[in-house]
């Protein structure tokens, strides 16, 4: 009898550890806080296309190549090598501009509560990233709840940004605080699909002594498939025509579209988890 029940044990231990990998991210801009185990190593190669803003042709892309390390089961460090092009065209008439920019990010999460074993997950998140022309730091706290024996994830998280940016030689400072949540539903072991809802809130300054600039949403869809070592996410998202302008900007929205930021945003991330 004692060894039906250990076999039993057993298996359903690893049919939960396939339907829910400890560093199973199903999200393109939502973090749970499901992260790598102590030594567990991955490698993450993420790619955004943004486009259609109003009054003009714009394309962007955004590059973001990642290094994962479990610390420890509950502390993840990350580095990033990130690389972002921007082409754009005014209408009626205009001339073509293009932008780009290579940057460096570190990244730190602390898990203070598994979702697992604890009724919610509960992390914090520091990202420093720095650049030529760039600098920024960007804190979060991430919440996950999931139901139905871990099929069912829900994620939010709460993003506090500050950045320096230089043109001609001036630095300029601004800032943003935006709230992220996210629902992942594991059709089988390796499939899942969700969506995820952002809302983004630019500053004048620094936070802590800013005042509002701008407000954007973005909803879509999410689809994860996990075939080990391997994870492959892909997701778009469509800004609602719910954006305001806070500042009183000229042309800031145009039926209710932020004009400033793009209608559309499609993304694919690949990741490998690393022998130890």
């Amino acid at each position: 009898m004692k060894g039906w029940v250990w076999a039993g044990v057993t298996v359903v231990a690893a049919v939960l550890s396939v339907a829910a990998p400890a560093d199973d991210q199903p999200f393109l801009t939502v973090y749970t806080t499901d992260i790598d185990t102590q030594y567990e190593k991955e490698i993450e190669q993420t790619f955004t296309w943004s486009t259609q803003k109003p009054h003009q042709a714009f394309n962007g892309w955004l590059s973001r190549t990642e290094f994962e390390y479990g610390v420890t089961d509950d502390f993840q460090l990350s580095g990033y090598l990130n690389y972002e092009w921007e082409r754009s065209h005014p209408h009626p008439a205009g001339s073509d501009e293009t932008w780009h920019a290579v940057s460096v990010s570190g990244e730190a999460i602390y898990r203070l509560l598994n979702p697992y074993f604890d009724p919610v997950g509960l992390a914090v998140y520091v990202e420093p990233t720095y650049g030529d022309n760039s600098r920024e730091l960007e804190a979060k706290l991430l919440l996950q709840k999931n139901f139905f024996n871990d099929t069912l994830r829900l994620a939010a998280n709460l993003n506090v940004e500050d950045v320096w940016e230089r043109a001609n030689g001036r630095w300029s400072k601004g800032g943003a605080v935006e709230v992220f949540a996210g629902a992942a539903y594991n059709i089988t072991p390796e499939f899942s699909v969700g969506g995820e809802f952002n809302n983004e809130n630019d500053n004048e300054g620094l936070f802590g002594s800013s005042r509002p600039a701008t407000s954007a949403y973005y909803l879509g869809p999410t689809v994860s498939y996990v075939r080990l070592p391997f994870v492959v996410r892909f997701g778009a998202q469509f800004q609602m025509p719910w954006a305001s302008d806070h500042a009183g900007g000229p042309d800031a929205v145009s039926n209710g579209f932020l004009t400033d930021a793009e209608r559309s945003r499609v993304g694919l991330r690949v990741s490998m988890d690393l022998p130890y």
